[in-house]
């Protein structure tokens, strides 16, 4: 189809196209669980060259690909600054490359080769802060491992070749340098294939030129990126292009994609602009604008947002989100450490969701993309933000933590801070001169954060990020005849590293005609609230808008009887800890005994009858499964509860 016309059917045709419904299973099963399988070995036995004593400025590579053989040959010239003294440099280089030879400043050199890199041998010390030129001369047979690394594959149409390094991968396929502290600020990219294959890259396509029966695509980038986000795929290629609008100018969306697909890819682009439109709204301007965005189809069973060209298996919605969204999240600003990995895989989640929030669509998945995927944080009671064990892949591209409990954090910090300074915040964040195009940690992201509201959010990472689990809230209330309510919250976490989930609760109270949403803010177990409601509540909601992470709550009334004193026990059965509020007490003198069926007496203590002792938590999990009985003395009369203990 003609570039113009084209422009012209997608202009239109976006604005009219609904959003797609998630399908978190997929997501789950073919995005992130591939990567963990594929790139386990990768990991485990990968260990980075020294590569610190250089900055890495510029890389021009020429590489012969033929999606019918599954090789590479070709060569890589890096223009580098020396940070240190230096008598040598390392590479990284997989033991499957064979490096033919070597040049510093055009000269050859003497290299040094071991199973993951290549020593490269100066003549004589060259001093701190001198630039210095290599040229590496290789081939080899790549073996796949990382993501996929270098893979040979198949579509309709015959043949492909492509590439996925993350995280370690890169080096399976080209010397290269692996870290997350120095990116490349530029990059020419020269693939040499036979017609009619096409060749996909990062930045501009330059220029196409024909040798013989091959053609030689030239692909440049002048925006800094990282090792691991240079990615190729060499097929046969359909080709759609048009200008997305994009602030008062246009950005261009370069797409080469396999031809059975077209159709797919036609639709699934264009449903994804008004969201590429919101993105530039609330993080800023689209971080590569003077290039490109687009997507080459590739092999795998999801897609990886290689810089300016994400690829891609398909043409879903959420998948073509997730990978954009990155373009702002991992690609302009990346991870210093994979510790850190949420800083990518979380803000990218999560932005599948602001694009249903923002979204006007009638057909809405807000919802239930919250229900599905805190479904699946929950679904295990531990488990942080944080990736403590970075030689796990499995944990590093966990999908419960690093892709859905962060998301959930950044849902959380949104509502605890309202959108006014939660998106200000992001937004400096990402714009930030001192980070963009460069490395970032998780004390980055905070500094702002704290900035933009004006408040303290130690307790709240600590609890969130660092620590494992989710809170379990348990809600008692009853109202009096005068309509007073009274609530008594109290929360349970379910992994012994956090002590309290320090949150503000939202609540609904409501009856069949009438309804009232509030704020309870929650600092401590047997925290009280007594609230004046105008009409006579008949259920109470816990968090009805989906705005915290929490699971097996409780939530009852009591019907209280004045003047004597009342007991809530729960959980029941019980196992490793019972929880005990009580109501209406009076300041008297108490005794709480818990007795055995035996009639052992398994716990005694004296308190008075204020409010700060009205809930008591006994640890059970050394106790005997059976019947235990909880006596509250006080004087003459007895309250007696029994409660069983698995």
């Amino acid at each position: 189809m003609h570039p113009v016309r084209l422009f012209i059917l997608l202009f239109f045709a976006w604005q009219m196209l609904p959003a797609q419904s998630p399908d978190l299973n997929w997501f789950n099963d073919n995005i992130v669980k591939s990567e963990q399988l594929a790139g386990s070995q990768k990991l485990a036995a990968y260990a980075a060259a020294p590569t610190g004593n250089y900055d890495l400025k510029y890389h021009k590579c020429e590489w012969n690909i033929n999606p019918d053989t599954l090789m590479i040959s070709g060569n890589v010239v890096s223009k580098l600054l020396l940070t240190e003294n230096a008598n040598s440099i390392y590479f990284d280089a997989g033991a499957s490359l064979t490096i033919d030879s070597v040049f510093v400043d055009d000269v050859a050199v003497t290299f040094l080769r071991d199973s993951n890199a290549v020593q490269i041998l100066f003549a004589s010390t060259i001093a701190n802060g001198t630039f210095i030129n290599t040229n590496v001369y290789y081939h080899g047979i790549p073996i796949s491992s990382g993501f996929g690394s270098f893979v040979k594959g198949q579509n309709e149409s015959g043949n492909v070749i492509w590439t996925l390094s993350e995280p370690y991968g890169a080096s399976d396929w080209w010397p290269c340098k692996q870290t997350l502290n120095d990116k490349i600020d530029s990059i020419d990219i020269f693939i040499k294939t036979p017609a009619p294959f096409k060749a996909a890259a990062p930045g501009l396509l330059i220029s196409t030129i024909i040798e013989g029966d091959d053609l030689i695509y030239h692909w440049k980038s002048n925006y800094p990126i990282v090792t691991y986000l240079v990615g190729i795929v060499v097929s046969t290629f359909e080709l759609f292009e048009f200008y997305a609008p994009h602030k008062g100018d246009s950005v261009l969306f370069y797409n080469l994609v396999y031809p059975e697909s077209f159709d797919a890819a036609v639709e699934g682009v264009n449903a994804i602009i008004p969201t590429f439109q919101l993105f530039s709204d609330i993080y800023g301007d689209y971080p590569f604008a003077e290039e490109k965005y687009g997507h080459m189809q590739f092999g795998w069973g999801g897609g990886m947002e290689h810089q300016t060209m994400s690829s891609v298996s398909n043409f879903g919605y959420e998948l073509l989100v997730h990978e954009m969204a990155h373009q702002w999240f991992g690609d302009k600003i990346t991870c210093a450490n994979w510790s850190d990995i949420w800083l990518n895989e979380g803000f990218a989640t999560y932005s599948t969701l602001l694009s249903y929030d923002f979204s006007e669509d009638p057909n809405n998945y807000y919802e239930a993309w919250l229900t599905q995927t805190k479904a699946k944080v929950v679904s295990k009671p531990d488990g942080s933000v944080y990736v403590y064990d970075t030689t796990l892949v499995s944990r590093i591209f966990d999908s419960r933590l690093s892709y859905y409990k962060g998301a959930w954090l950044l849902h959380m910090l949104r509502n605890q801070l309202g959108d006014e300074d939660f998106f200000s915040a992001i937004k400096n964040y990402i714009t930030d001169p001192e980070f963009q195009y460069s490395f970032v940690t998780t004390n980055d992201l905070i500094e702002h954060l704290e900035t933009a509201a004006d408040t303290s959010l130690t307790e709240f990472f600590q609890d969130w990020f660092y620590g494992e689990g989710y809170p379990a809230y348990q809600l008692m209330w009853t109202q009096d005849a005068q309509l007073n309510l009274t609530i008594a919250l109290n929360q349970t976490p379910s992994h012994e590293s956090v002590d309290f989930f320090e949150m503000d609760v939202p609540i609904r109270l409501r009856n069949d005609i009438d309804s009232l949403d509030i704020i309870l803010t929650h600092n401590r177990n047997g925290q009280l609230y007594t609230i004046p409601v105008p009409f006579e509540i008949n259920e109470i909601i816990l968090d009805p808008d989906l705005k915290l992470l929490h699971a097996n709550d409780a939530v009852f009334r009591v019907n209280l009887i004045p003047d004597v004193v009342q007991l809530v026990v729960y959980p029941s059965p019980a196992q490793d800890e019972i929880n005990i509020q009580l109501f209406e007490l009076m300041p008297d003198d108490y005794r709480l005994t818990i007795y055995s069926g035996a009639g052992e007496r398994m716990v005694e203590t004296q308190f008075s009858g204020d409010a700060s002792n009205a809930l008591f938590t006994v640890d059970s999990k050394n106790w005997a499964p059976g019947i235990y009985v909880i006596v509250v003395k006080n004087g003459t009369t007895d309250v007696v509860k029994k409660i069983v203990v698995n």
